[in-house]
């Protein structure tokens, strides 16, 4: 089975021809600032892979909670997909006869791919931080996709990370925003804020500023991993996102995460520590996980 998929991020929309856990035809656009200019780009989305070939199967995550219809609801990094019904809408723009559309929040998605084809296989009590514009996490509860109530389990990006509340930079999803953490270190080496460019960088040069800034992102990360150990009981924990393509962010929060455990005893006697490592299929982990999407449970 080929679905047309669509990753809809706050930064980039990436698409590709999705089978057997593998996307061909990739492509990438940026993610419109309205409703009006991400309807003509979805549009023109399906009317460049209609060229290619006749699709009937479309397979979207997206940021925010989405219910039962597909309807997306607290859009995240994009606040019009609020109210929107992403299955009624790509009928509308596709000239396509599209028979299955699927629609899943990004993180649930990641989680579902890594649960049934990734590094989450055969785990009951895991979890997939996806680092992306903003921080998302999937939960895996008794080997089942857990939603939370009106599928807001795993709204990460709105947790305190600064008990002062002082900004937006207080909470989770902006403070962990990988992308902000590419343009920052991006800054400070005078490069584009291009991922792999900054790291490239980055290995080179050493800079102590950048490095330090690499460093304080990846021990909070950490502390998001140990608080939702201690919270849900996990087993396993996977890293997604383009920065989880960086073999040194997922040693870095792995050893910070273990550096945990040796701030007191207490802890050492009371938790045993979980893996921690890249998710499967990395940055692809939203777009194949969306075409696994399980049937919404109440």
């Amino acid at each position: 089975m080929v679905y047309l998929g669509i990753d809809i991020g706050g930064t980039h929309i990436k698409t590709g021809w999705v089978k057997n856990n593998e996307v061909n035809e990739r492509q990438c656009f940026p993610t419109p600032t309205t409703l009006k200019a991400f309807n003509e780009t979805i549009k023109m989305i399906l009317q460049t892979y209609a060229r290619q070939d006749s699709f009937t199967k479309v397979a979207i995550a997206v940021p925010g909670s989405v219910d039962e219809t597909g309807t997306v609801f607290f859009g995240g990094a994009l606040p019009y997909l609020d109210g929107v019904n992403l299955p009624d809408l790509l009928c509308q723009l596709s000239e396509e006869k599209v028979t299955t559309i699927t629609v899943e929040n990004d993180a649930k998605a990641a989680v579902l791919g890594e649960m049934k084809a990734g590094n989450l296989q055969g785990i009951q009590n895991g979890a997939a931080i996806i680092l992306g514009t903003g921080v998302g996490v999937g939960i895996c509860l008794d080997g089942k996709l857990y939603r939370g109530n009106r599928g807001q389990a795993g709204e990460v990006s709105f947790m305190i990370r600064d008990r002062r509340i002082m900004d937006r930079n207080s909470f989770v999803g902006v403070g962990l925003s990988a992308v902000g953490l590419i343009e920052r270190l991006a800054a400070c080496l005078k490069v584009t804020a291009d991922g792999p460019l900054v790291f490239e960088t980055l290995e080179k040069t050493s800079d102590p500023e950048a490095e330090a800034l690499l460093s304080t992102y990846t021990q909070e990360v950490a502390v998001l991993c140990f608080d939702l150990q201690c919270l849900l009981g996990l087993e396993k924990i996977v890293i997604g996102g383009g920065i989880s393509r960086q073999p040194r962010v997922i040693d870095a929060i792995t050893t910070s995460y273990q550096g945990i455990f040796k701030t007191a005893p207490i802890i050492e006697k009371t938790l045993q520590p979980v893996a921690i490592q890249a998710a499967y299929f990395q940055a692809d982990a939203n777009l194949i996980g969306a075409v696994k999407e399980e049937p919404w449970n109440e």
